[in-house]
């Protein structure tokens, strides 16, 4: 029987790339989710297999994640990967949108889909950030990030995460309104390694209540894609899906960890240089941002 592996965000970037390369072997069924339509059935159309349906599906509004949940009634998916995301380049000002697709939008899709997903080694691949580990040691490209205390942040790389934990610290930022940002940063920068550091949380905090299920979550690494357009990055889409397939068919050796890019064990509170040893689980604690 063919794995059926739902991927958000599949028309395009690292999602389009990872939905092309599942379809290329003929054991698994993805349905490939896309927020627009036109754009879904192009992806769909483009990839040409027959093993691809397109499911109509944005993360950030709960009727659509609901209908499309009731489209899939009476099937038994394999996997869940979150990956729709935006940020940086995104075009929304609003931060707090990032956190409502990134965060919210996964919780949303689980929430829905779990009931579908098989009782016994059902898979959650949450794509993540490096962007995730530079909230929580409080900056990113040498700017900092942030306006939690390295206390406020420590829920978030605790295996014990619970959701009111990890709603705390969106509420401390939010309240905080992000005014101590750089004024050279791009709308959501803070608000991009926030959301991809409670999302991270959030698969810990996922494998913690159904250890029955496979939860991780990964970094695919920097690479060229809509959201980050104008930053630099030099890898194509096609080359962020390393880690996303470890997290799909791989012995993880433990639940609700987190992944480099390279596949390997990465720790959430430094970023582990795709290479670099294995994490072996040591703790670690978050950093204050410095203004």
């Amino acid at each position: 029987m063919a794995k059926k592996i739902l991927v958000t965000g599949g028309n395009a970037g690292i999602g389009l790339a990872l939905c092309q390369q599942l379809a290329e072997d003929e054991g698994n069924f993805v349905y490939l989710a896309s927020r627009n339509q036109q754009r879904g059935e192009e992806a769909v159309k483009n990839i040409g297999k027959p093993n691809v349906k397109l499911v109509v599906m944005d993360v950030s509004n709960d009727a659509s994640v609901a209908a499309a949940a009731a489209g899939l009634k009476g099937e038994e998916l394999y996997a869940i990967v979150n990956n729709a995301g935006i940020g940086f380049g995104s075009e929304t000002d609003d931060v707090w949108e990032v956190i409502n697709t990134n965060l919210h939008g996964a919780k949303r899709v689980v929430d829905a889909f779990l009931p579908l997903l098989q009782k016994k080694g059902g898979r959650i691949a949450n794509t993540s950030s490096g962007a995730a580990s530079s909230y929580i040691r409080g900056q990113m490209m040498n700017k900092p990030m942030g306006t939690a205390t390295a206390e406020e942040k420590t829920p978030l790389i605790s295996p014990d995460v619970t959701w009111d934990q990890i709603e705390a610290v969106l509420a401390l930022e939010k309240g905080n309104g992000f005014s101590r940002k750089p004024e050279s940063s791009k709308p959501g920068w803070c608000a991009y390694g926030l959301s991809k550091a409670a999302l991270t949380a959030y698969a810990m905090l996922l494998a913690r209540e159904n250890p029955d299920l496979v939860v991780s979550s990964c970094s695919p690494g920097f690479i060229n894609t809509k959201l980050t357009a104008g930053f630099g990055a030099k890898l194509g889409p096609a080359d962020g899906t390393v880690a996303l397939k470890r997290c799909l068919f791989g012995d993880l050796g433990g639940n609700g960890y987190y992944f480099g890019s390279d596949g390997l064990r990465s720790p959430l509170h430094w970023m582990r240089d795709p290479g670099s040893p294995e994490y072996d689980g040591t703790p670690g604690a978050p950093v204050d941002a410095v203004w």
